[in-house]
């Protein structure tokens, strides 16, 4: 999360790489606009592909090997589409093949000093790419049989120095980061792929030096066809690199959270597919509908399997906390919708989640906590993209009238302060919205969410009470059509008991008429799942018999 501020700047450049990062941080912030990451990404790896040629150029002094030129583009090309690879990589990568470029530019007499030289400046700039640079002038140097080739050999070394004091110094955080690329990509993950761009680099100086050796095609026609083939070649490892690593069923799943993040519920709704399904998707589109008050009522609309559609189970990756803390928050449990939101804080990175900081913004207000709240304010407000959000939020601090007369955060205010007279703790939703939404009436989220919790888990005697104990009061007014539908199961032969409990003569009648037409099918010897798919597919009814769930 860029900060425009001395701190921030004086400890992100304060260590090894320090300034590519804070590079890629910079830019970072302008991936939230539509269409602005693709184009800062297009032209890094342009930068990446331009030094690349004129690197390659100096080694094999010909300029018809576009594969060989582009090897290490395609390396970082496959790396940017794992969205656990930090864009750090690629800028520090660009600085290495930038140096190089100048160094190849220098008299041999300068050229050591140079290296030298930059080779801690690199390891600040870059990190551990400094080995790489280290490794390819040497190489340079062979490869074209310089005269200080043999001096060269100090590069390692220098290199090796740079790192080893930067990590006891504390400048990188261990001895791994300070000599591996696995430095840009998420420390709590591993990679093979994230070695791809060094093996790239040196392989692609030894092919043009031995390609070196070979006459170019003297004809314009055999000069075309080879430089063709080349680029069909580049093309086939480019699409391949995209089916194979780029994850292209997320691509839903992106768009999804894209309008959760900015509370566009409409086009959740809208564009979800059934086509890619998903449990994660399914979580997301349920968690529009009851953002959208229709939870409840069009909640067999979709193809729900049971309540880990409703939400996920917990996994410790930064994704499923960010949607629990959204769902939390939006079921009126503030407590846990915070602790999801500073877990999925703590563990984005390289510097935080201004996204849930928003969230952990909001449920301070909620809580009271106004100096915390007002110490994340101050962050955010340091940013380019949340700091109008930050300022507008200033005007609840210390003030509980504010947010009592505020739409959102006067309810969550009324559920947090019912929610800490629970006398236990629960560590699943459904025991604390049991007591939750009698206590907050208010909480109309909370109810949808506990009624889809207990009839997707089929958990048809605890509704059964729920609905005794809160039907017709002011935490629950009316029933949806499912919801009715599931009052018939708790007692199948008692139409009466329907009548009783809120069931009105439409669904009775359609029940009835659902009891007759199973029958039927059942003597008929027909397969009921099929047979009653297309008239009855979207009843609680067809869900409770045919749909088989994990609890």
């Amino acid at each position: 999360m860029f900060q425009f501020t001395n701190q921030y700047a004086a400890t992100t450049l304060g260590q090894a790489g320090g300034v590519a990062l804070y590079i890629s941080e910079f830019l970072s912030q302008f991936y939230v606009v539509i269409g602005i990451g693709p184009v800062i990404a297009a032209l890094t790896l342009t930068g990446i592909a331009f030094f690349s040629f004129l690197f390659l150029k100096k080694i094999a002094l010909r300029d018809d090997l576009p594969f060989v030129g582009l090897l290490p583009w395609l390396s970082l090309f496959i790396m940017q589409l794992d969205y656990d690879y930090q864009e750090q990589g690629t800028i520090a990568y660009l600085f290495l093949l930038f140096f190089l470029w100048l160094y190849t530019n220098l008299k041999p007499k300068i050229r050591l000093i140079y290296g030298i030289c930059l080779i801690p400046v690199l390891y600040w700039v870059g990190g551990p790419v400094v080995h790489l640079f280290a490794l390819s002038a040497l190489l340079f140097e062979f490869l074209t049989n310089g005269n200080k080739k043999y001096t060269s050999l100090v590069y390692p070394l220098v290199a090796i120095l740079s790192a080893v004091i930067g990590a006891y110094l504390g400048f990188s955080r261990n001895l791994k980061f300070a000599f591996l690329p696995d430095a840009y990509y998420d420390p709590m993950l591993h990679t093979s792929r994230i070695y791809y761009s060094w093996y790239a680099l040196p392989v692609m100086m030894v092919l043009g030096a031995y390609l070196r050796k070979w006459k170019e095609p003297t004809s314009l026609k055999k000069k075309c066809i080879w430089i063709g083939i080349q680029w069909v070649v580049i093309g086939f490892v480019a699409y391949e690199g995209i089916m194979r690593w780029g994850r292209l069923d997320t691509i839903d799943h992106l768009e999804q959270d894209y309008y959760i993040r900015n509370g566009e519920w409409d086009k959740v709704i809208t564009s979800f597919n059934q086509t890619t399904l998903s449990k994660r998707r399914m979580c997301g589109l349920n968690l529009a509908l009851a953002h959208k008050g229709i939870l409840s009522e069009r909640l067999l609309d979709y193809p729900q399997r049971g309540i880990e559609t409703l939400m996920l189970r917990w996994d410790q990756s930064v994704f499923t906390a960010e949607l629990h803390s959204d769902l939390y928050y939006c079921m009126g449990i503030i407590s846990t919708a915070q602790k999801f939101a500073f877990e999925a804080f703590v563990s984005s990175h390289p510097s935080g989640n201004p996204r849930m900081l928003k969230r952990l913004v909001e449920t301070n207000l909620i809580t009271g906590a106004y100096p915390v709240a007002e110490k994340y304010i101050r962050l955010l407000e340091n940013t380019w993209y949340y700091k109008d959000w930050a300022t507008d939020h200033r005007r609840f601090l210390y003030n509980d009238q504010a947010i009592k007369d505020d739409k959102e955060l006067g309810v969550k205010r009324r559920c947090w302060k019912s929610e800490t007279l629970i006398p236990e703790i629960y560590t699943d939703p459904v025991s604390t919205l049991i007591h939750l939404v009698p206590a907050c009436p208010d909480n109309k989220a909370g109810l949808q969410y506990l009624t889809s919790f207990l009839l997707l888990n089929k958990d048809i005697e605890t509704y059964k009470t729920l609905q005794e104990s809160l039907y017709r009061s002011s935490a629950w007014h009316d029933m949806t059509e499912c919801q009715q539908e599931a009052i018939v199961i708790c007692s199948p032969n008692d139409p009466h008991f329907w009548l009783e409990h809120g069931v009105s003569i439409k669904v009775r009648n359609r029940a009835i008429a659902f009891i007759q037409k199973v029958q039927d099918v059942s003597r008929s010897g027909q397969n009921p799942a099929v047979a009653l798919a297309s008239e009855y597919g979207k009843t609680y009814w067809y869900y409770y018999m045919f749909n088989t769930i994990n609890k």
